[in-house]
């Protein structure tokens, strides 16, 4: 066998070789879609709900010593933006390893520096009910899922081994399961102080010793 055929040969059996590779992948993938379709139907569901939950307590939410509740329904709502962006992704046809692996990894990034700024931000007012600690507590959660999500598309795309997409059933669970927790407590707080101010109106709601509102 001359080296030109040999050549020829491994090149027909790399070439097999990849093209058994894809069409095991979209096989796989394929496999995923009642999965990610329950996943975004029930992060919009959820969504939609919230929405109309704090449309009821805005009033509630956007005082000064309150920021706190509202920064923990933005971080409910971008937790469920997350699960209904990967859901979407997975939903597309026909979409090669290699690109997913680079959408997971751009989908991450952005998501983990958000939830890092949010849990360290900074407020003016201490909520008695609800401090910056107890935010900071909810954003871990999510914080370790979107690092799951990263380093399952750093490996899906190193590795080229589709078995390490299991780890994103962890992170989607954790996100839905973590912002339906917190979603229950934003609105049971909320509630809370809501009626404290309806029967206390002079009661602004802050921590004592906190910083007062400049008024007029």
């Amino acid at each position: 066998m001359t080296p030109v055929v040999a050549a020829a040969a491994t090149d027909s059996l790399a070439h097999a070789a990849a093209l058994a590779q894809r069409a095991e992948w979209i096989e796989f993938a394929h496999g995923w879609h009642e999965f990610f379709l329950m996943a975004g139907t029930a992060a919009v569901t959820l969504a939609g709900l919230l929405f109309v939950a704090i449309s009821i307590h805005v009033d509630a939410l956007v005082h000064e010593s309150r920021q706190h509740l509202l920064a923990l329904s933005r971080l409910i709502l971008v937790s469920y933006m997350g699960v209904l962006v990967l859901s979407l992704m997975m939903l597309v046809p026909l979409l090669p390893m290699k690109l997913l692996g680079v959408e997971l990894i751009a989908v991450a990034i952005p998501l983990l520096a958000w939830t890092v700024r949010l849990g360290r931000e900074k407020h003016l007012m201490e909520h008695a009910d609800f401090s910056s600690a107890v935010l900071r507590r909810r954003s871990v959660i999510p914080l370790l899922a979107y690092l799951l999500i990263l380093l399952t598309g750093i490996l899906m795309l190193t590795l080229r081994v589709p078995e390490f997409f299991y780890w994103i059933v962890g992170a989607v669970c954790t996100l839905l399961g973590n912002a339906v927790g917190a979603s229950w407590d934003l609105l049971v707080r909320t509630a809370k102080t809501r009626r404290q101010a309806e029967l206390s109106p002079e009661a602004s709601g802050a921590a004592p010793g906190a910083k007062k509102a400049d008024v007029g």
